[in-house]
């Protein structure tokens, strides 16, 4: 018996010197990476606000506007602002990305020859440049990626705000029409409301505290939290707009991007009470009406 496990015992080492001798001979044919680089590309997927200024548009609000962070493109004369949202789609080649808490994607391109080439490309919303004279970047950008670069790659794509208020506008019946043949500068407006239900004149007084509204976009603290047409008193539809609950939601959250598009998939809307005021919701404030 003792011979038995004896005999035994050797079978066992040797066979186990064998399979580490083989595992070992396998892993040393193992190619290893001597590339230790990370992602060369980042791509940053920017969505540039735009706001029109009004013409002659007082110091004391070009100033208001650009201490908040805003630039001036005088030439064309509006303020922008450029804002990265999570959570976008980019396209990298063919393949899809999501882009991270600073508007931004990354990914290791192939540079074997010496460089790489790479098409990136994000979608673009529909803005409908109306007042501004925006360059659309609908077109997919094509880079060079070289041996040794780390590449960095903007996509920027203008968002005229302009539009999404008139189109704010047009969808909850804000139309105007002279009321008195006496006052001929007087007018009717709808704000935020079906046109059946409310008479208002052309500047509208603040609403009161807890009523019921699409969106905060004139209760910024530099303004009279009072409503106005854009296209009737510039000056102060800029002053009510800026940090505004709209304003605000906006720089953060892509959902008031869909307020572009028809009434039925907007984020804020009057028709359906639980869309009124959700951009307010998206920064923690109330979703009814409320002054800063």
């Amino acid at each position: 018996m003792r011979k038995i496990k004896v005999s035994l015992c050797i079978v066992v080492f040797l066979l186990t010197g064998v399979t580490l001798s083989s595992l070992h001979v396998f892993a040393d044919e193992i190619p290893k990476s001597t590339d230790t680089s990370t992602d060369n590309l980042v791509v940053e997927n920017i969505k540039r606000l735009e706001y029109s200024m009004p013409d002659n548009a007082p110091d004391d609000l070009i100033d208001l506007y650009l201490n908040d962070g805003w630039k001036w493109n005088k030439e064309l004369n509006y303020m922008y602002k450029d804002v990265r949202y999570a959570d976008e789609t980019v396209n990298i080649n063919g393949l899809t990305y999501i882009t991270d808490e600073n508007g931004e994607v990354s990914t290791k391109i192939s540079v074997r020859t010496g460089e790489g080439e790479v098409t990136v490309s994000s979608p673009n919303y529909d803005t409908n440049p109306v007042s501004i004279e925006a360059e659309i970047n609908e077109e997919a950008k094509k880079v060079i990626v070289e041996k040794g670069e780390q590449k960095k790659v903007s996509l920027v794509e203008e968002i005229n705000l302009d539009t999404l208020i008139n189109r704010m506008d047009e969808e909850n019946g804000h139309e105007t029409e002279k009321i008195n043949k006496a006052h001929a500068d007087k007018f009717m407006i709808i704000p935020l409301a079906p046109a059946s239900k409310f008479k208002f004149e052309k500047v509208v007084k603040s609403y009161s505290k807890g009523a019921r509204i699409t969106c905060n976009r004139f209760n910024g603290p530099w303004g009279n939290n009072k409503y106005y047409l854009k296209s009737e008193n510039a000056v102060m539809a800029a002053r009510n707009f800026l940090w505004s609950d709209c304003d605000r939601a906006l720089v953060w959250h892509v959902q008031c991007l869909k307020d572009y598009g028809p009434a039925k998939y907007r984020y804020c809307a009057w028709e359906d009470k639980s869309k009124n005021g959700k951009c307010s919701g998206l920064i923690g404030h109330g979703k009814t009406y409320h002054a800063h």
